[in-house]
């Protein structure tokens, strides 16, 4: 029997053992949701806790720029890889199973890692937490989006959103502060405790969804993307290219200008989107999306012309904010834009468009960054990167204004 729950059809059984109601569940109440939230800030927390440490930990084992820059992109290779199965792999299989043997894939990932101190083996592990990531982020997106209308979408996403936001900002100072007071192979039996609690909370989920009676598998483009997701997940690449920079090369550049405590930077950008995300989620329910996306995309540029100009802590402080202050703008709007404008048994292949645009960006950056690097140095770095931010804000526009969000393909 299916129920009703936050007022969508859903397969979702039992939530405490009761029947949901068939009015939306307030936000504090909204269990299943709470239940997916925790799980993915989980994984994000120990993602960007790695993707911090250990380009930072190549680097003093003497690796070069390129390779670093391998390294950065070894992750989102692997998961763009699995984007063409993900989204169907989560619309036809039963996804509490699907969601533990995901998390048990990045168990295994970051257990590697304790036991690795060369720099391929670091490539390889990181590559198998690419895999895992790459099925998992598409089925948590798109168990949290299942537990609210429409109408409350941006909500909801907003606040999912803002777990990931801030794991990615708070993160990276924990694990270097980590790694300089117990050494990088603690902080990686860090990493391990911290996936297997995800792993335990995966059985005391209160979702539980049965697969569709006739499973539906395709290798058709339009199977593997959703068309209508398109255009947000295109913006949400070249956001991915150009922050690639601060997360793979900012410790390092910091370091090499003797700028102390540069972690405090992820803290400033963590308080600035949680002072910010609330505004940013109400308007995106009422306000058009570009004219959200706009001012958003202006803020992060300008964080970046800031750190190329940055010469003391206070003005990478400075560059926080701005940062801060876009990404937790735009990246709600850009995650709703990609699911409010499908079917909900489309869900699963929107929330896979969406991260498919994150997966490229973050391949096409990482790599990018490390040849751009070899090429200009650290600070040029972060003023060529303002260019994906650029092109990210007048390609949305433009589509937009020719097709309008809604339309099953508004390029």
């Amino acid at each position: 029997m299916s129920v009703r729950i936050c007022g969508i059809r859903s397969r979702w059984k039992k939530i405490d053992g009761q029947m949901a109601e068939e009015k939306e569940l307030p936000l504090w109440r909204n269990r299943p949701f709470w239940s997916v939230f925790f799980i993915a800030f989980l994984i994000y927390f120990s993602n960007n806790m790695l993707a911090q440490t250990l380009p930072k930990y190549a680097y003093d084992l003497g690796a070069s720029s390129q390779l670093i820059g391998v390294l950065a992109g070894a992750f989102a290779v692997c998961a763009l890889l699995m984007r063409p199965i993900s989204g169907q792999l989560v619309d036809n299989e039963d996804r509490l199973f699907l969601l533990r043997v995901t998390i048990g894939i990045i168990l295994v990932a970051v257990t590697g890692l304790v036991f690795s101190h060369e720099v391929w083996l670091f490539i390889l592990f990181r590559g198998l937490n690419g895999i895992g990531w790459g099925i998992g982020s598409v089925l948590c997106m798109t168990l949290a989006s299942g537990c609210f209308t429409k109408a409350h979408l941006g909500v909801g996403i907003g606040i999912y959103g803002l777990g990931q936001t801030v794991a990615q900002a708070v993160a990276p100072m924990v694990g270097l502060n980590v790694a300089a007071v117990y050494g990088y192979n603690f902080l990686y039996q860090f990493n391990v405790a911290i996936c297997a609690a995800a792993f335990v909370l995966t059985y005391l989920v209160a979702i539980e969804h049965q697969r569709p009676a006739v499973r539906s598998y395709s290798l058709r483009l339009s199977a593997m993307i959703s068309f209508s997701a398109l255009p947000p997940a295109v913006v949400t690449m070249c956001n991915a290219i150009a922050q690639s920079s601060i997360m793979a090369f900012l410790v390092i550049y910091a370091a090499n200008i003797s700028i102390p405590q540069i972690g405090v930077y992820f803290t400033v950008q963590a308080a600035t989107v949680v002072l910010t995300r609330p505004l940013w989620g109400k308007l995106a329910d009422r306000w058009p999306s570009l004219r959200i996306i706009v001012p958003c995309e202006v803020l992060i540029g300008a964080g970046l012309f800031t750190i190329y100009e940055a010469q003391v802590l206070w003005q990478f402080l400075a560059a926080a904010i701005l940062v801060g202050a876009g990404t937790a703008g735009d990246q709600p709007v850009l995650m709703s834009e990609c699911i409010r404008w499908v079917p909900p048994e489309q869900r699963g292949i929107a929330s896979n468009t969406n991260y498919l645009g994150v997966d490229a960006g973050w391949f096409i950056g990482g790599n990018l960054a490390g040849f751009v690097v070899s090429l200009v140095g650290y600070r040029d770095l972060y003023l060529i990167f303002i260019l994906p931010v650029v092109l990210a804000t007048l390609f949305y526009a433009w589509a937009e204004r020719k097709g309008g969000r809604g339309s099953s393909f508004y390029l």
